[in-house]
């Protein structure tokens, strides 16, 4: 469902800018809204599955989350818009810590790194669905009515999960001392590198699967819905491939993860700035070099693997609760600037607007790259 969610961005937005009369920032701000709420969220949401357990807390977010979705079928302005994906965002705030709490707690570390690209892979589903589907469905039953089947989808799904999901989990090894706070991980130089580079594992692919590909593609390359849906899920095609491939590295491979972390990131810096430097680029080129880019970007895989070696069981709620708010508080991030960029240059011609916007991600995903490559303490096995 998170995935579905946060892919349905690109296709939904030309649909709510044009019945909404929404700007460019406004469309960013409506879309990114979600990422905002998780950020907030984080801060008790790992409490809640230590005390409560997960079966019972994510059954009660997806809950949350079929109300937010029907809520946005009943809105009416922009305002009302933002309201509803405040409680679609917060219903959406409990996945990743959980599915991250689930591998950790029943599964050895050397094969958390491979588990969670299965899992990556299996959630690329959910986001293939929110591409062509998405937009065939949109086009043809219009997106209340699609929102509205979603919503009863997720309802049902929460009942699911609380019907199947076991009760408690397994029995936790004994550890000696009081597990560290959130200060405390960000002064461990082990786990610094790590959270310096979550800045930019899901914003770069969130900026463009999310958000920014659907206009891009229909004010660039003049696509409709449809055609735009079946890149995006090309898209979501990289992911699930790429997910796996990483896993399959992380758990078999001879590489460093350090290495492997590097070369996704710079192969996503080259990409993007491959599309920025080039003028009047084919359709053709650019899906490549998106394809890459989003393919590239999946060394999130190794890295939170790496975080949970370095990091101690007692405390890998905390420690995945805070790469989660890193990470998830870069999305709007850049969707808003990507967003600014091309509201401050709407006097150019709509390929030099977007030219620029992949610059700025560029220069925002190398800086952080510089940073953990230059970390001695990231040169982990």
């Amino acid at each position: 469902m998170g995935q579905f969610h946060r892919a349905a961005g690109a296709i939904v937005a030309p649909v709510w800018q044009d019945e909404y009369l929404l700007t460019a920032d406004q469309l960013g701000l409506v879309i990114s809204v979600i990422f905002m709420v998780n950020i907030v969220a984080q801060g008790f949401i790992g409490s809640l599955l230590d005390r409560v357990g997960p079966r019972r807390i994510i059954s009660l977010f997806l809950l949350i989350l079929a109300f937010g979705t029907l809520a946005c079928t009943f809105t009416s302005s922009f305002t009302t818009l933002i309201l509803a994906r405040i409680l679609l965002g917060l219903g959406l705030s409990v996945g990743g810590v959980g599915m991250y709490m689930l591998l950790a707690r029943n599964f050895p570390a050397s094969q958390f790194g491979f588990l969670n690209g299965l899992m990556v892979t299996l959630g690329g589903f959910g986001g293939l669905l929110a591409t062509y589907p998405l937009a065939v469905g949109i086009a043809r039953f219009g997106w209340i009515n699609v929102f509205i089947g979603l919503s009863v989808f997720t309802a049902a799904f929460a009942a699911a999960v609380f019907l199947v999901t076991k009760k408690d989990p397994v029995d936790q090894p004994e550890h000696s001392g009081p597990a560290p706070g959130f200060l405390g991980l960000i002064k461990d130089d082990r786990v610094r590198p790590v959270l310096i580079m979550s800045c930019v594992i899901w914003a770069p692919i969130t900026a463009i699967t999310g958000l920014w590909g659907g206009p891009y593609y229909k004010a660039v390359h003049a696509l409709s819905l449809e055609e735009t849906g079946l890149f995006q899920m090309l898209f979501f095609c990289a992911t699930m491939a790429s997910g796996m491939t990483y896993g399959f590295i992380d758990r078999w491979g001879r590489f460093s993860r350090y290495s492997v972390i590097l070369t996704g990131a710079l192969t996503s810096v080259a990409s993007l700035s491959v599309l920025a430097l080039t003028p009047d680029m084919p359709l053709w080129a650019a899906n490549v070099l998106l394809f890459v880019m989003i393919f590239a970007q999946q060394f999130y895989v190794p890295l939170i693997a790496q975080l949970r070696q370095v990091v101690p069981d007692a405390a890998i709620g905390r420690a995945t609760s805070l790469y989660t708010i890193i990470a998830v508080a870069a999305i709007p991030t850049f969707q808003t600037l990507f967003g600014v960029v091309i509201q401050q240059t709407a006097n150019l011609p709509a390929e030099q607007s977007y030219r620029l916007g992949f610059a700025l991600m560029a220069a925002m995903v190398v800086t952080p790259t510089l940073l953990f490559t230059f970390s001695k303490a990231a040169k982990q096995p």
